[in-house]
């Protein structure tokens, strides 16, 4: 969710988010982002419907 529409994801200096973020899967990484694999979901080229989680 890019709150100050500037295309990226700014962070402080310890690269935590300042603005929201969230994963598929509503699956939170340890000490960084989570794996690609906990977050994917198969897609079958259905119409979807995906709830994602904000943080803040």
């Amino acid at each position: 969710h890019d709150e100050n529409s500037d295309q990226k994801m700014n962070t402080n200096g310890l690269g935590i988010p300042k603005e929201g973020y969230g994963f598929s899967n509503n699956v939170i990484g340890a000490f960084g982002p989570p794996s690609f694999k906990r977050a994917s979901f198969k897609y079958n080229g259905d119409l979807a419907s995906v709830t994602i989680r904000t943080r803040y």
